[in-house]
């Protein structure tokens, strides 16, 4: 006589329960209640994550659980989702991920940022190579308006910072290099198949499967902020930022799995998956930049960074985060 299979009928059973059933389990309940301490913010957690994945079929494969640590990380770090973080499905294991703002976000809650931000740059705003340095000379106050500003095609993507010591630094990358990034670094994008894209060769079919497969494809919004994030966060690499330890984790992190991508359109997760194994020395070396550097600041940066290593005070916030 055949053995029953006792374990299958469980294993069915527990693929069939929804996130929504889950996540209402009195476990996550309480995990979520443990890390955020106030039913109102987990009763909003809960009917954001729930619509999330209820709109992500390949989130919907991750282990509830996951999906719930990954969005307390962000919460932790006093950020919200769709804006400062996203959850990204690895498999059947979800990982939060930053976007460009969540980055602006955590260097400003340092206290030691004036100014933190990234912008794309148009035809005409580069003015030459600074002779001393062999950086780009950005002149963002070209254009009287922005509407004759926005007929310009963008040409490129500027980050900058400034401390509140006066330390200047900055970052230039042009869409050439930034598509050939994506195209090295994003499993998802093809430089080649967008050509074919903007050129008007694909196929509706195909078009739509692009379109909805990462934003590098989205002229747009998309890819205006995968190229914001990707120009931030170099220039964050450089060195010459003072960061916490937390967003240095982050960074390292996600210089090893480069591209976490952020949503094609607002309030959905993008599903993207992402090269684990992409070397580290992809962000953590300098590469040609660009702007205004004012390199008698980076000394002043430099012992800004040590007093940040060093446990000041400051960077409590993101000490509280990593509990």
């Amino acid at each position: 006589m055949k053995a029953k299979n006792t374990l299958a009928p469980t294993l069915e059973a527990k693929k069939k329960i929804n996130f929504s059933t889950a996540i209402n389990s009195a476990s996550l309940k309480k995990m979520m209640m443990d890390s955020l301490g106030d039913s109102r913010a987990v009763a909003r957690l809960t009917s954001t994550l729930i619509s999330a994945v209820a709109q992500t079929p390949k989130l919907q494969e991750c282990e509830a659980s996951t999906i719930v640590a990954a969005a307390l990380r962000g919460e932790g770090m006093g950020l919200i989702y769709g804006q400062g973080y996203y959850v990204i499905p690895y498999g059947d294991v979800a990982q939060y991920a930053l976007s460009y703002k969540g980055f602006i976000q955590l260097a400003m809650s340092t206290g030691f940022y004036a100014d933190i931000d990234a912008r794309d740059i148009r035809a005409g705003e580069l003015n030459g190579r600074d002779p001393r340095t062999g950086r780009w000379r950005i002149n963002l106050a070209l254009y009287e308006d922005d509407e004759t500003r926005e007929a310009q095609p963008i040409i490129g993507y500027y980050a900058y910072f400034e401390l509140k010591d006066g330390t200047f630094r900055s970052e230039y990358w042009s869409l050439d290099k930034l598509l050939k990034h994506a195209d090295r670094y994003s499993p998802a994008f093809s430089l080649e198949k967008f050509r074919r894209l903007k050129a008007g060769e694909t196929t509706p079919e195909e078009t739509k499967k692009l379109l909805s497969g990462t934003p590098w494809y989205d002229e747009g919004e998309g890819q205006a902020k995968m190229c914001k994030k990707t120009v931030l966060r170099q220039l964050l690499n450089s060195g010459y930022a003072p960061l916490s330890n937390e967003v240095r984790s982050i960074l390292r992190e996600e210089s090893r799995g480069e591209e976490a991508e952020e949503p094609i359109f607002d309030n959905i997760i993008q599903t993207q998956e992402v090269v684990q194994d992409a070397p580290d020395a992809a962000l953590d070396a300098p590469e040609e930049s660009g702007g205004t550097n004012h390199e008698e600041g980076g000394k002043n940066a430099q012992e800004t960074q040590e007093k940040v290593s060093e446990g000041d005070p400051i960077a409590s916030f993101f000490d509280a985060a990593e509990g």
